[in-house]
């Protein structure tokens, strides 16, 4: 029964509209082509699954929406930015971006990134983010994102957070949206994985073979930190 409740909470607590709608984007029967052009079209709380496939764009996501990458057949969908700007931005609060592989940003130091947090509250989660300038930078301002299952590869940065209170793993008992994200998930920690902190030589040591780094991996000069890098299995 407790967990019957808690899906159909889901809905409300995580998207809080009760009338959402799902819009689907894809290269053939979807409703959109283009995930901006979804995005542009979409309302408050609706659901946006991409499907397998390349998107050669720039994602502003300026609505509280959950955006889903689907794998249709032929891997998830690729959102390559060009080499120019940041491929995803965030500047909604409260906004789930899940299951896409990432890369192509642009390379100004200015923040070009994979994914780029110019909010709060949003929850990133089981993404490919490879070869951008930063992996993902978060804005000065943003406080109390989730970043979980994350694989961050092969970034000249692999993260840049001068937010607050940002969680970089889901172990940490919390209210709210995250609180509820824990409850569902479990008990067992679960961290990202940064091809520049999964190796000895990066200073991730796994002494007990659980494939998790014994130390966390510090974001910048702190405070907020990843207490579960995930190591490389050639360690």
């Amino acid at each position: 029964m407790r967990a019957c409740l808690t899906l159909m909470l889901i809905p409300i607590l995580v998207l809080g509209y009760a009338d959402a709608s799902k819009i689907s984007v894809g290269p053939k029967d979807a409703d959109y082509s283009s995930i901006q052009q979804a995005i542009d079209n979409s309302s408050q709380g609706d659901i946006i699954d991409v499907q397998s496939g390349l998107y050669r764009e720039n994602v502003f996501v300026s609505k509280t929406l959950t955006l889903e990458g689907i794998d249709t057949g032929s891997g998830l969908p690729v959102v390559d930015a060009g080499k120019s700007g940041s491929v995803i931005s965030i500047t909604s609060d409260n906004t789930i971006v899940e299951g896409f592989n990432i890369t192509g940003s642009g390379g100004c130091g200015c923040g070009n990134a994979g994914i780029k947090v110019q909010s709060s509250n949003n929850i990133v989660k089981g993404n490919t983010i490879i070869k951008n300038k930063y992996g993902i930078y978060i804005q000065s301002g943003s406080e109390n994102n989730t970043f979980i299952a994350n694989d961050l590869l092969n970034n000249d940065i692999a993260v840049s957070d001068s937010g607050f209170n940002n969680r970089w793993n889901a172990s940490a008992p919390s209210g709210g949206l995250q609180g509820l994200m824990a409850m569902i998930g479990g008990s067992q920690p679960i961290g990202n994985h940064y091809s520049d902190y999964d190796e000895v030589s990066e200073g991730c040591n796994d002494t007990n073979n659980d494939k998790i780094c014994d130390q966390p991996k510090i974001m910048g000069g702190g405070p907020d930190k990843d207490n579960y890098p995930v190591a490389s299995s050639k360690s």
